[in-house]
């Protein structure tokens, strides 16, 4: 005991300090666990603990119909592709004198076609009294009917 009593002060002293470490060290905790909890709030907008399993569980089927929609837009957008490469864009055109030294560049010879070389090539043969037109559908570059060479050219433009 004469030791303890010898001491006293400085144990007062020793517990006083480890008192205030403790205090310290609570508001601390404290602090940190209010922020926990508003982070907590933020996170399950303000819902309890009992209402996080049903917000995960909406979260499961949002993301069920998002993968459905991308799914539909993706067959749209495959949809959209498919009618783009048919639509008839590409364009050649050649002007030329049917008829040597009588006129001029007033004939014509146009090809409209797809990607897959799918169309039309359009002639027009001007001559000073009259002027014909030619219709001539055209298959992946071809025609049924003999092609001239301006209509070959053409398409060859319009291929390009």
């Amino acid at each position: 005991m004469d030791i303890v009593s010898q001491y006293i002060d400085e144990i007062i002293l020793l517990l006083g300090l480890l008192a205030i470490i403790l205090l310290i060290w609570n508001i601390t905790i404290s602090f940190k666990l209010k922020n926990l909890k508003k982070r907590f709030l933020r996170f399950s907008r303000g819902g309890s603990v009992n209402n996080l399993e049903q917000m995960i569980e909406n979260f499961s089927s949002d993301m069920d119909e998002i993968k459905e929609i991308i799914a539909q837009n993706r067959k749209q957008l495959h949809l959209i592709l498919e009618k783009l490469t048919n639509i008839k864009g590409q364009v050649g055109i050649i002007r030329y004198n049917a008829f040597g030294e009588q006129g001029n560049d007033l004939s014509f010879s146009i090809a409209i076609l797809d990607e897959k070389k799918n169309g039309i090539v359009i002639t027009s043969i001007y001559n000073r009294g009259e002027s014909n037109t030619y219709a001539k559908p055209i298959e992946a570059g071809e025609s049924r009917y003999q092609l001239s060479k301006e209509e070959i050219l053409a398409i060859e433009r319009a291929t390009k």
